[in-house]
Parts: C-alpha cells; sequence; structure tokens
C-alpha cells in the first residue's frame, strides 16, 4: 500500500506557513523550497505540549484549479487509520466487551487458524495471516466498491504465511477483522464508533470515515510522470481500506488526536502502556520511531500517493505530523526530520536538487530488455516493453511508468524513486530493482 516549476507561484513563498519558537527562517524557507520546486505537496505541523510551534503547506491540494495546501486541507491518512482502530478495541476491552486474548473463532471461525489467532495476535501484526492488499489482483479491483461479506469471503480462502504468534508481519488483513469484530460486538457501523468514541469526545470535526462528502477542503492524489502532474489512478474505494486505512483528517485534527491518545481522554494509562509495548517493533496500532536518543510513538500511511506519519514523545510532550499528497522523487520522511530538527534547534537540511543526467540508448539496446520478468520473493511480475523509443516497465495490474536512461545499463523512474539495473544471470536478461529499502533480483521469463 505506497508525482515543474510554475513561475507563477515563485513568489508566493509558503503563505500558508506560520512559526512560533523554533527556527522559523529556516524551516520557512525549507517550505518554500518544497512549494517553488513542486518537491511534495503537504501539510505539516510540529506541536510541543499542546502548543504550536510550526505549521507548513506546500504544493496543491487540487493542483488542476490550482488550489493551494492549507491548514484546513484534509487528506486520506491510509495505516495511521490503525491507531483509531486499536484505541476503539482497547476501549472494548476496557468495558469488558471483548477480551485481547479470546481467538479470532469466537467471531469468523471459518477464517484460516481462527481457532489460533487472538485479538492480540491481530492487532501486533502476528496472525500469519496473508496481507490481502498484496494480491495480484488486488490493484485491478480496488476502484469498485466491496461488500463485507465478499470481503470475508476472500479472506477465508488466503493462505497462511506461517503459524500463528512465531513473528511479526504487517498485513492490513488483521485491522480489516479487528473492524469487522468492533462492528459485530457494537451492533453498528465502524463510522458511527469512530465517531462516537473518537471524534465526538474530542471534538474532531473535520476527521472523515472516508473521503468527506464536502470535497472543498480535501486534498487529491497525484503522481508525477516526468513532465507534468496526473490524478493517483486507480482511485481506491473505501471498502478495500475501512478500519486499515479509511480515514482522513487534517494535520490538526490528527495532532489533536494522538495528543488526547496520550493524555489520557480516549483510554486509559494501563491500555495505553499495551498499546506501546512492542513486540518486534510493532504495539498495538503503534510503532517506534527514533530521533536520536529520543523516541515516537506513532504510525505511518501510504494509500494511493498519500503518505502520511504522525508521532509523539511523551517525555517531552513533542509531537508531529506530516500529511502528502504528491511527491517528486524526494523522500518524505526528510519531511518530518526536518520538523523536529526546527523543533529541538538542530540544522535544518535542505533537499539535494542535482539532478541525474539522462543519456540517450540505442532502440536495439532497449529493445534487447523487452519480456517480462518475476521474482521469487515478490509478488507482481513487471513487463518491460519499448514504447515510442522509449522504455517502460509496467507491474502486474497496475500502470505503465516511464524509465529513464542514465547508461546502458542503469535506469530509473525518480517519482516513485524506483532503480532497474540490467545485467545477465544464467544467459537470460534480469535487473536489480531496488525501491527504498526493498531489493530484488528479476529475471526475465523464457
Amino acid at each position: 500500500m505506497k508525482n515543474l516549476l510554475f513561475a507563477a507561484i515563485l513568489f508566493i513563498t509558503c503563505s500558508n506557513c506560520s512559526a512560533q519558537n523554533g527556527d522559523s527562517k529556516t524551516i520557512d524557507g525549507l517550505f518554500a523550497v518544497y512549494d517553488q520546486k513542486e518537491l511534495f505537496f503537504v501539510n505539516a505541523l510540529v506541536r510541543r505540549d499542546s502548543k504550536l510551534l510550526y505549521q507548513g503547506s506546500a504544493g496543491y491540494q487540487n493542483e488542476v484549479e490550482r488550489v493551494k495546501n492549507r491548514p484546513q486541507t484534509t487528506f486520506l491518512i491510509g495505516s495511521i487509520t490503525k491507531t483509531y482502530t486499536a484505541t476503539i478495541i482497547m476501549q472494548l476491552v476496557e468495558e469488558g466487551k471483548i477480551k485481547l486474548d479470546e481467538p479470532l473463532s469466537h467471531y469468523y471461525p471459518a477464517i484460516p487458524n481462527a481457532d489460533k489467532i487472538t485479538l492480540t495476535m491481530l492487532l501486533r501484526h502476528r496472525s500469519g495471516l496473508f496481507n490481502y492488499t498484496s494480491s495480484p489482483t488486488f490493484m485491478m479491483e480496488v476502484s469498485k466498491p466491496i461488500s463485507k461479506a465478499e470481503l470475508l469471503e476472500r479472506f477465508r480462502s488466503l493462505k497462511v504465511d506461517f503459524a500463528p504468534d512465531t513473528k511479526y508481519e504487517y498485513s492490513n488483513t488483521n485491522y480489516m477483522l479487528l473492524g469487522f469484530i468492533i462492528e459485530q460486538v457494537t451492533d453498528d457501523t465502524y463510522a458511527n464508533q469512530l465517531q462516537k468514541r473518537i471524534l465526538t469526545k474530542l471534538g474532531l470535526q473535520d476527521t472523515h470515515y472516508g473521503r468527506p462528502d464536502d470535497r472543498t477542503n480535501f486534498a487529491k492524489s497525484y503522481i508525477f510522470n516526468g513532465e507534468k502532474w496526473a490524478p493517483t489512478q486507480p482511485e481506491w474505494s473505501i471498502d478495500w481500506a475501512a478500519a486499515a486505512g479509511g480515514i482522513a483528517t487534517t494535520a490538526s485534527d490528527l495532532a489533536l488526536f494522538y495528543e488526547g491518545l496520550f493524555n489520557g481522554k480516549l483510554v486509559s494509562a494501563e491500555s495505553l502502556a499495551q498499546m506501546m509495548k512492542l513486540k518486534e517493533g510493532y504495539g498495538f496500532g503503534l510503532t517506534a520511531v527514533p530521533y536520536g536518543a529520543r523516541t515516537f510513538y506513532g504510525h505511518g500511511g501510504g494509500i494511493e500517493s498519500y503518505r502520511s506519519f504522525a508521532g509523539y514523545n511523551p517525555a517531552d510532550k513533542t509531537l508531529f505530523v506530516q500529511l502528502v499528497n504528491a511527491q517528486k522523487q524526494y523522500d518524505t520522511n526528510d519531511i518530518s526530520i526536518q520538523l523536529l530538527n526546527a523543533a529541538y534547534g538542530n540544522p535544518i537540511k535542505y533537499p539535494d536538487l542535482t539532478e541525474k543526467v539522462a543519456v540517450a540508448v540505442d532502440k536495439d539496446v532497449l529493445r534487447s530488455y523487452e519480456g517480462t520478468y518475476a521474482a521469487p520473493d515478490f509478488p507482481l511480475e513487471i513487463k518491460v516493453f519499448v514504447q515510442d523509443g522509449k522504455l517502460f516497465g509496467q507491474a502486474t495490474g497496475q500502470g505503465a511508468f516511464p524509465l529513464t536512461a542514465y547508461s546502458d545499463t542503469d535506469f530509473g523512474f525518480e517519482v516513485a524513486k524506483i532503480e532497474m539495473n540490467f545485467f545477465e544471470k544464467d544467459g537470460q536478461k534480469a535487473f536489480h530493482f531496488s525501491q527504498g529499502p526493498s531489493r530484488f533480483d528479476f529475471v526475465r521469463k523464457p
């Protein structure tokens, strides 16, 4: 779950930015670079002890209509939704309506290994259930509505990746099931429970289950194709994300949620301690992120081209939020790092705008790479083909992406930080594929 410089905006440098304390001039300048160079479409903030230190925006919530991102812009936050879901589960535990050690079979006995999987294992991603969003057909179906009954039927036929509680492996299936359990226990919808148990309690008026009905302040997601921005396709039906990734909110509302969670407004101190207790790096809807010697608890999210993160440091009550709806080839994590640098008085690092130099490659060389490639541990095949004298890649069920040549063997798609380096393996064409920390060797099929 995972894009030109317009002279007209060069003077609008961070008109939506505000800063209190911290190195505001430097961080304002950074967001001006984000904005002018269109590196990110983003809203971000950092707070300490519930007081705003800095809030900045860059880019567009609607690039076609040239509507800028601003503090009231709403974004899909993807898997940060899991923190909300885990919070509701802990509220139900406190009310005695569910137990963490009860088996999944109490609710959905037909799910594989349901008698051996507990709610705790679902919360910690230790169930062994296959991640349904990794299905080869997922991207071909995600734009179409799907019912709860249809999803459950699919989950019943999922393969099991490992025995329950033998290891951690992230799977959206776990939190979809937790959302269904919330609905079954309360005899209500997840959306209504979210509203009643969290949004109303904290006064969060700009948080929604799914895209808001009123799209006035809603950020669309975009991808940069190397020449211009285009709306991300496919657009997900929220049915496929639900309790695992279906919430939309503003940076301010998301900050208030995390502050409410960590300051006793939603669950007890004992429940929060359980949520924060990590096993192989993951708790109940929370993970830990280090910043120097400090530790922030929070979650990241990715859906369509939205990339989000929120983290809270209980020791000094510092919180950061970043919500991104488009990016070029730069790492969104750097936004959070620079926000925290500003908050703690450390130097701000500006992005390296040095561009790789593209080269021309003979068409016969390009055609020699054509074919369908597969890797043992990668769920999708990648088709490589030449179109209009340019090399393209296309993963199963996804749109084609152009590959820029940096040598006869080295190619990249900067928007998604994909690198593909071609070589020969056992007489077959192959390529090293890298995207962020992921590394795979693909070999051409006969």
